[in-house]
């Protein structure tokens, strides 16, 4: 184990902000031990969009990670910050503020996603027919076996 940052996934447990709140003076941030968790928990394939066909780069060949995994689908962003709101509200501590929760809003309202991401993709614990690339860079495809 290590200490460092509530995202890292390197980091099993947020040992420093354990110690903290033992201290009763710092009891009220015990709800920010949820952060952790929330952040795995939003990393799941059912929460997030995944490429479901291959993808060219810009240099002609086939991207390495087939179907890869990517960002958070709409209804799951809306819950990670509901849930970020909670755990803020309870530990009385600012970690979006009303100004960033306004922009949030405003890209979700303009259906904003990361680049050469459309949010038309299939979500990410959706079977499908598997994709790679092989070492001299041609697509192989394997039919789904179970459906």
């Amino acid at each position: 184990m290590r200490t460092g940052c509530v995202g890292c996934n390197l980091a099993s447990r947020d040992n420093a902000l354990e110690r903290l709140i033992r201290q009763p003076e710092w009891e009220h941030l015990r709800p920010l031990l949820e952060i952790k968790p929330l952040f795995a928990e939003l990393k799941m394939a059912k929460h997030r969009k995944r490429k479901s066909e291959p993808e060219l780069r810009q240099d002609g060949q086939w991207a390495q990670n087939v179907q890869r995994l990517g960002p958070l689908t709409m209804e799951a962003r809306a819950y990670g910050l509901e849930r970020i709101k909670d755990i803020q509200s309870r530990a009385g501590v600012d970690l979006v503020d009303a100004e960033e929760e306004a922009r949030i809003r405003e890209l979700w309202a303009l259906n904003t996603w990361p680049n050469k991401w459309t949010g038309e993709e299939v979500n990410g614990d959706v079977a499908l027919d598997a994709y790679t690339v092989d070492a001299f860079g041609e697509i192989i495809s394997q039919p789904l076996l179970v459906q």
